[in-house]
């Protein structure tokens, strides 16, 4: 099968994504574009654009001799983030910029895939998210969608490899040119020295204790990679510490699965953490086969986790902007944060050993519109459940 991607005419950013989102959402754009155009226009990341990357200083022992010693400064460890479907590289701005405001280099994925509501290249007019009905399906394979986001999975695993490696080697050997390695897409100037290793001093740790993480399909994105072997034809692999699942989608993933590859003498499984909303949790067979999953990696420790009362669009920007944010979905966001940056820290169970922590109890509210029961969990906004 082949997507048929539909082109956003134009090179204006703010005019791809009212287009992308308009393709998404089967909304008309007349509607959509006031909208897009307040958030668009008025409303700004607070980040420096393009800026220098902070080194850390060296940190000096306390004793006030001329003995004292110099304690090389640390490299900044680096984080992978994997947006979901209608996603992009900027709307999960909340969690990658509390991130990195805690002393982590975020690398924030634009997959182009088809799975994002748009994206701009270098060399492309920017491109729209891909529907079922953009597939031009060849005479031979699986003509399904799930078939589909499979290939777009592999797609997306190597598009993380690609970002890894080319990342990697600016902080390694500097920067070699716009033919090589990264380049701005809006062609601005950037001091790329200030990313590059200084001596023995490494700007960014690329080594070691690499965090993965995505929400939804970019969670699926996540679990294929720990589940399979690098492609081909990259030298290594990434070296995944550690691995934060958020809300994580596995219709696309082949069942049983996913599991850990086979592991050799000595080599350690990454360690996880999935946080849920609870409207996934209350997906039954999705759920159950969500805990199977994570005890191949995690066997005896809690390490999936449900917030009350959050979306599968809490970990996302959009509950959060003006005029359509509410308190529920704030502390929704304090809270995947704060077990984000607890789960990184090493601090996880003391965290929830020390949080509102309830059983799993399940009571019926109301209806839906097809007669079915409407469920909830029983508890508060922002209470955990600990699986």
């Amino acid at each position: 099968m082949l997507p048929a991607m539909s082109q956003a005419h134009g090179s204006s950013p703010l005019r791809a994504s009212l287009l992308g989102y308009a393709h998404y959402s089967g909304i008309s754009t007349w509607l959509l574009w006031p909208i897009v155009y307040f958030y668009g226009r008025l409303l700004k990341i607070p980040v420096y654009p393009n800026a220098p990357l902070l080194r850390q200083r060296p940190t000096v022992s306390p004793e006030y001799t001329q003995a004292r010693s110099e304690t090389p400064p640390s490299s900044w460890p680096l984080v992978i983030f994997s947006h979901g479907l209608g996603g992009s590289r900027t709307a999960y701005s909340q969690v990658c910029t509390r991130l990195a405001s805690s002393g982590r280099v975020v690398l924030a994925m634009q997959h182009r895939d088809g799975s994002g509501h748009a994206f701009v290249s270098l060399t492309t007019e920017p491109r729209l998210y891909v529907r079922e009905k953009d597939l031009i399906w060849t005479s031979d394979g699986e003509k399904t969608m799930v078939h589909f986001r499979q290939q777009q999975l592999a797609f997306r695993r190597y598009e993380i490899y690609l970002a890894f490696r080319s990342f990697k080697q600016l902080v390694q050997d500097g920067y070699q040119g716009s033919n090589r390695g990264l380049q701005p897409i809006d062609k601005k100037f950037i001091d790329w020295s200030s990313w590059s290793s200084d001596g023995d001093t490494k700007a960014i740790e690329c080594e070691k204790d690499v965090l993965l993480a995505g929400h939804s399909f970019g969670g699926a994105t996540v679990f294929t990679i720990l589940s399979t072997d690098p492609p081909a034809d990259v030298s290594a692999p990434i070296p995944i510490h550690k691995a934060l699942i958020l809300d994580p989608w596995l219709e696309p993933i082949p069942s049983p699965g996913p599991c850990p590859p086979p592991q050799g003498p000595g080599d350690a499984l990454p360690q996880l953490l999935v946080i849920n909303s609870e409207k996934f949790s209350l997906w039954k067979d999705h759920f159950a086969r969500l805990i199977s999953v994570v005890q191949a990696w995690e066997p005896e420790k809690r390490r999936v986790l449900t917030i009350l009362r959050s979306q599968h669009e809490s970990f996302s920007d959009f509950p959060l902007l003006p005029l359509v944010s509410r308190r529920p979905a704030r502390v929704v966001m304090d809270r995947i944060v704060e077990l984000s940056e607890a789960f990184i820290d090493g601090n996880v169970d003391t965290f929830v050993d020390q949080a509102a922590t309830r059983k799993m109890e399940i009571r019926i509210v109301g209806k839906k519109p097809d007669g079915s029961p409407q469920r909830q969990l029983v508890g508060e906004v922002g209470d955990l459940i600990a699986h």
